[in-house]
C-alpha cells in the first residue's frame, strides 16, 4: 500500500509518497534474523509484537546460509545499509523471482543485495516470505503504519517550516520531484537520505515502538519529537545542501574541519552541512515546540557532538542569533556572517575533556569533596547537572538519578572544580553531558565538555 500526499505551501507543491515495499521489508527481515541483528541492541526494532511474529514465522529457516552470508557487523555498516536500502530497486517478476528494476546503490562500491540474489531467492521460497508479507498486509498492519506516519512525525509542520523559513524549491526540475519515505517496522537505527533517481528523493527512517503500535498523543510528545528529528535532519539536507553548494567557496575558505570536526569522517562542506542541518532543527523546535525546545535541542547537540561535530551547541547558538536578526531575509543571507564568525574563532574551537581520571577502575573518594580537573578553563558562571549511576561488583545496576550541582567551587584558573553529592550508592559513576542532563558543563569558550564524560568512584 502507498499513501500519496500533496503538500502545498506558497509557490511549491510536493508529492510525498509513504511506502512499505515488499522487497524492502524482505531485506529488513533477513537482516533482523542474522546473528548480528539478533544480538545487537540498537539495529533492529524488537519491542513490538510484529518482531515476535517475524521470529515465529521464520524460525524454520533460522539456519539458512543466506543469514551467514549477510551477517554484517557495526563496522561493516556500508554493506548492512546497502543490503537494506538497495532492495527498493528490486521487485518480483511473474515467476516470483527478484529482478532489478533500476540502478540505485546506496553506497557506491557496495552491492550486497545483488551479490546474494540467488540465496535471497532461495530464502524467499523456503521461508514462505511472500505469504507472511501478504498476511500482514491483509490484516491492515502495514497500511496502519503508513497512515500513522505523517501525524506521528509532524510531517506537515516540518515541510511548512523548511519551505517558508529555509527556502522553497523553485526550479521546475526540483519542484516536480517526488519525495518518498520508505518504512519498515524493523528499522531502529541508521537513517539515510538518498536520491533514488533524477525524479525521486527518499528517506529511510527508523521506527519507534509507539509509532509502530499506532500511539499518537500528547503523552508521547517526547518520543514523537525524537522520531521527527531523525526524519527532519535528513530531509533538511535537501534544503541546506543546495545553499551550501551555491556558497561552496565561501564555506571551504572559512570552515576548516581541522578545528571544527573531531574525526566524523565528513569532508569540509559535508561537515558544515551536518552542523547546519542540526542547527536548523533547533530553529524548528523553537518555532513549533517552544516548551520542549531547550530540552530536545540539548539532547541532540550532545548526540551530534559525540558524532564528531563537537561544537554543535556553539554553532547552533550562532545560527539562532543570526536567524533572528535576519528573519525578514532569505535564510541564505546568514551564510556570510556565519562563516566570517566561524573563521574568526576557529583556532579557539577546542574540545574540553576531563584529565587525570581513571576510567577503568573505581577510585575511592569522599562524596562531600569530589574534585575534577579539565583540559582548559571552564564556564564557572553556571550550575551544572550530572547523572549518578549505581554499580555493584563493577557492573551497572541500571539504577540512576540526575542531580544538579548548585554550589561548585572553582579554582582560580577555572580548570578544577570541587563539589559534593548526596548518594546512597557505594560504587557509582558520575556521567556528564548526556541525554536527560539539562545543565551541561561547558568550557569558558562555550563548548560542551566531551559528551558522556565520566568518572568511576566508590565510598
Amino acid at each position: 500500500m502507498i499513501i500519496v500526499l500533496l503538500l502545498s505551501f506558497g509557490m511549491k507543491a510536493q508529492t510525498v509518497q509513504i511506502k512499505i515495499p515488499e522487497t524492502y521489508e524482505l531485506s529488513n527481515i533477513i537482516l533482523a534474523l542474522t546473528k548480528y541483528g539478533i544480538e545487537d541492541k540498537w539495529e533492529v526494532q524488537k519491542n513490538t509484537a510484529y518482531y515476535q511474529d517475524v521470529l515465529k514465522h521464520f524460525n524454520p529457516v533460522k539456519n539458512h546460509p543466506l543469514l551467514d552470508s549477510v551477517n554484517y557487523s557495526r563496522e561493516k555498516w556500508e554493506d548492512y545499509l546497502s543490503f537494506r536500502t538497495d532492495a527498493v530497486a528490486f521487485s518480483f517478476d511473474d515467476k516470483g523471482k527478484l529482478k532489478r528494476d533500476f540502478d540505485f546503490y546506496t553506497n557506491p562500491g557496495h552491492d550486497p543485495f545483488d551479490k546474494n540474489l540467488e540465496l535471497i531467492n532461495d530464502f524467499v521460497e523456503k521461508s514462505r516470505f511472500r505469504e507472511f508479507y501478504n498476511q500482514q498486509q491483509a490484516k491492515g498492519f502495514y497500511s496502519r503504519i503508513i497512515s500513522n506516519y505523517e501525524e506521528y512525525n509532524f510531517m506537515k509542520e516540518s515541510l511548512t517550516f523548511l519551505d517558508t523559513r529555509i527556502g522553497q524549491i523553485t526550479t521546475e526540475e526540483d519542484k516536480d520531484k517526488i519525495y518518498r519515505i520508505y518504512l519498515s517496522p524493523l528499522v531502529n537505527r541508521m537513517n539515510c537520505h538518498r536520491d533514488i533517481s533524477k525524479d525521486i528523493v527518499a528517506d529511510f527512517p527508523s521506527a519507534t515502538e509507539d509509532f509502530i503500535n499506532g500511539v499518537v498523543s500528547e503523552d508521547n510528545l517526547e518520543e514523537r519529537l525524537n522520531s521527527n528529528h531523525l526524519i527532519f535532519t535528513e530531509k533538511d539536507h535537501e534544503y541546506i545542501n543546495p545553499i551550501t553548494f551555491r556558497n561552496l567557496q565561501l564555506v571551504t575558505d572559512n570552515f576548516n574541519t581541522k578545528y571544527w570536526d573531531n574525526n566524523s569522517g565528513y569532508n569540509t562542506f559535508n561537515s558544515f552541512n551536518e552542523y547546519m542541518t542540526w542547527a536548523v532543527y533547533d530553529l524548528f523546535l523553537e518555532e513549533y515546540f517552544p516548551q520542549q525546545a531547550a530540552k530536545h535541542s540539548i539532547n541532540w547537540q550532545y548526540q551530534n557532538a559525540e558524532r564528531g561535530f563537537f561544537a554543535q551547541n556553539l554553532f547552533s547558538e550562532k545560527v539562532k542569533e543570526l536567524y533572528k536578526k535576519n528573519k525578514d531575509k532569505d535564510f541564505e543571507q546568514i551564510y556570510i556572517p556565519l562563516l566570517q564568525w566561524a573563521k574568526s574563532i576557529e583556532e579557539n574551537v577546542t574540545l574540553p575533556t576531563l584529565v587525570n581520571v581513571d576510567t577503568k577502575n573505581f577510585v575511592k573518594t569522599n562524596p562531600n569533596n569530589i574534585q575534577l580537573e579539565f583540559s582548559e578553563p571552564m564556564d564557572s558562571d553556571h550550575h551544572f547537572s550530572l547523572e549518578i549511576m549505581e554499580f555493584k561488583d563493577n557492573k551497572s545496576t541500571n539504577n540512576k538519578k540526575h542531580v544538579e550541582i548548585t554550589n561548585p567551587k572553582w579554582s582560580t584558573d577555572k580548570k578544577v572544580v570541587t563539589f559534593s553529592i548526596d548518594t546512597d550508592y557505594n560504587e557509582f559513576a558520575l556521567i556528564f553531558n548526556w541525554w536527560g542532563i539539562d545543565k551541561p558543563i561547558l568550557s569558558k569558550r562555550g563548548i560542551f565538555l566531551a559528551p558522556r564524560s565520566y568518572v568511576l568512584l566508590k565510598k
